[in-house]
């Protein structure tokens, strides 16, 4: 076996010539210095295999010259990515698998990265540097601390803490703002600020949440804000599963290379966005990024089909046994139930241009087959109390609003409240942030026959649109109890 080197710039020459699977790695030809800054919040898996990986290709190309990444860590969790980022001079290999294919990218895009778990300052400065043109996040729906209403919680505690403390934020939206008014002090320009979350009109929510929070702070830095920066909506997606230690030890062990940063991820990426950059930005599109009017268009029909797909699927995936989502999609009947399922969302979308909803509902079965993902059908399960209402609702009260059955919603739900009220074992692993009570409704809803007090607390919907859809749910409740799991399944092909 060849001894494993550690990643860095100093070994790229020595280290170039290492092969994986009989190909070469693919490895910067640019110069990594930041001219042009974008910062981003959050630097997971998904942001190194998706927009890290973007502006990779872009200066390979030779066409965004000069552009180059700062991450910014919040959190005490972001410390260990900081450490391995650092310890690599930042760069990071990006493994992009189907089935025996592995095709592996030295991403050399990411340029610094700050620590603001503990010290913001030297964050700050950064965000308020003329440098940075662009600021974009990846922090998931929980980090935007905003209310049921779409406005900023103020009665978040970390927004509490930030009003009170400025120059040491807990929040992405204390942070910006902190960011913001040392520019608009230092007579700077305003910036893009681009929310990369997985979440329906994200630029409007990642609005709302730096404009409630400068209202609270400075309503005078609050219209500047308004009026200098601007908030474009996008839409991302890529399967990126976490990578465990052991898989990652194993790739590293093939490529002779020791990399802490490693990520693993499908060979689609697709990013749709709104063209309403401030500052200048990055050509993206001759990485095929698409520039649209209608984002939240594309973005229905992913959360719809894929995000909802996912958590569909997930359920019965588990109770059927499966671990991997490629076994689940193995299993002919999870495979008619997610393409009824599929089916039953795209009739409520509409046409869109450029998008082909059944040669998409294709490319999701196969990309949710592919096995060297290894993607778990957990992973996919957990926190299902936030992801349903958002995946489901829409789809639904279409459905609903124009009186169309909705036999694999319903068992959606009926899937979700047996897998919970099941002796499954992998419920046990289970996360969810309300996940005894979550349990415990559940199991009541099942006892009874009953899930109108599950979907009153999980699913709200208007009151006409709930009475319905709690007797569809639990027409499906029945199937399950008196006719089985598979018997249930394969009488929705009569729907």
């Amino acid at each position: 076996m060849t001894a494993r080197t550690p990643l860095c710039a100093a070994q790229a020459e020595a280290l170039a010539v290492r092969r994986v699977d009989g190909e070469a790695v693919d490895w910067p030809r640019y110069p990594r210095r930041i001219e042009k800054r974008i910062c981003h919040l959050g630097v997971g898996g998904f942001h190194r295999a998706h927009q890290a990986f973007v502006l990779h290709q872009l200066l390979q190309q030779g066409v965004a010259a000069g552009w180059g990444l700062c991450g910014i860590g919040l959190r005490a969790a972001d410390r260990a990515i900081h450490a391995a980022l650092h310890a690599q001079d930042h760069l990071y290999s990006l493994w992009q698998v189907e089935g025996s294919q592995r095709r592996v990218t030295v991403v050399g895009s990411i340029m610094a990265h700050l620590d603001a778990s503990e010290d913001a300052g030297p964050a700050i400065a950064t965000l308020a540097d003329a440098a940075t043109r662009i600021v974009s996040l990846t922090i998931t729906e929980a980090g935007y601390c905003l209310d049921g209403t779409g406005g900023l919680d103020a009665s978040h505690a970390d927004i509490i803490h930030d009003l009170a403390h400025p120059q040491q934020p807990r929040s992405a939206a204390g942070l910006l703002v902190a960011g913001l008014a040392a520019r608009r002090a230092a007579d700077g320009a305003g910036i893009t600020l681009l929310s990369c979350d997985n979440l329906l009109a994200n630029g409007e929510r990642l609005r709302s949440a730096v404009l409630g929070f400068a209202e609270c702070a400075d309503p005078a830095l609050a219209l500047w804000i308004a009026t200098q920066c601007s908030f474009p909506c996008s839409m991302v997606d890529r399967i990126t599963p976490a990578t465990d230690p052991v898989r990652r030890a194993a790739y590293c062990a093939d490529w002779g290379v020791q990399d802490e940063a490693l990520v693993m991820c499908e060979p689609w990426l697709q990013w749709v966005m709104e063209d309403h950059f401030v500052a200048g930005r990055p050509p993206y599109e001759q990485a095929g990024v698409q520039f649209s009017h209608e984002v939240a268009r594309w973005e229905e029909a992913k959360v719809g089909l894929l995000n909802g797909g996912h958590s569909a699927l997930a359920q019965l995936g588990l109770l059927r046994g499966h671990v991997g989502v490629h076994e689940a999609l193995a299993d002919p009947l999870v495979r008619q139930w997610h393409a009824g399922y599929m089916t039953e969302v795209a009739d409520t979308l509409e046409p869109l241009d450029g998008l082909d909803y059944g040669d998409y509902q294709a490319a999701l079965t196969r990309r949710f087959g592919n096995a060297a993902l290894d993607d778990r059908l957990l992973r996919l399960a957990m926190d299902s109390s936030g992801k349903f209402p958002q995946v489901l609702t829409a789809p639904l009260c279409k459905r609903l609003d124009v009186g169309l059955a909705v036999p694999h919603l319903a068992m959606t739900i009926a899937l979700w409240m047996h897998y919970l009220a099941s002796a499954e074992s992998s419920l046990a692993a289970y996360v969810d942030h309300d996940r005894e009570g979550l349990i415990a409704r559940a199991v009541e809803g099942c006892a009874r026959g009953d899930a109108s007090a599950f979907l009153a607390r999980q699913l709200p919907l208007p009151t006409a649109l709930a009475t319905h859809f709690a007797l569809a749910v639990n027409q499906q409740l029945h199937a399950l109890k008196h006719d089985g799991l598979e018997a249930a399944i394969h009488a929705l092909a009569s729907h």
